[in-house]
């Protein structure tokens, strides 16, 4: 009987650890798929499968380059590569960058194009991070 009450008072103890830490820190890992803007004529349409558009809108017209994305959370801070540029100034370079979810609904990024990862900021530069908002228009 001692053995199972020990044992019903680590369960607890630990269930309420786990409880309590994910309510406070929360996972860093959230749902990037769906459209962003960055409400100055900048979107990113991100599919479920890697496959994402970057649009930028000059005057009345969109440019739209299709790219692939690498989204990894498990990094600290999370990290998201962009790649597979067709044409501009990114051809045949990656933008590695970094990500901060500020709510659910917005991030920051900052990022910077290269052939190696050895590029990729380690701390947001406030002249280059953009901020993204989830598009409510989708």
């Amino acid at each position: 009987m001692q053995h199972f009450t020990r044992y019903l008072w680590w369960s607890a103890v630990i269930g309420m650890t786990g409880f309590i830490t994910g309510c406070q820190f929360g996972s860093p890992c959230r749902e990037l798929t769906g459209q962003w803007t960055n409400k100055e004529g900048q979107f990113f349409v991100f599919e479920p499968n890697g496959h994402a558009y970057w649009l930028v809108k000059f005057g009345s017209e969109f440019d739209t380059f299709p790219i692939r994305y690498q989204y990894d959370c498990k990094k600290n801070p999370l990290r998201l590569d962009l790649t597979g540029f067709q044409a501009g100034p990114l051809t045949g370079k990656t933008l590695y960058g970094i990500l901060e979810w500020t709510s659910d609904t917005s991030f920051r990024f900052d990022g910077e194009p290269g052939l190696s990862p050895d590029v990729r900021p380690e701390t947001f530069n406030s002249e280059q991070t953009q901020r993204f908002f989830r598009d409510k228009t989708e």
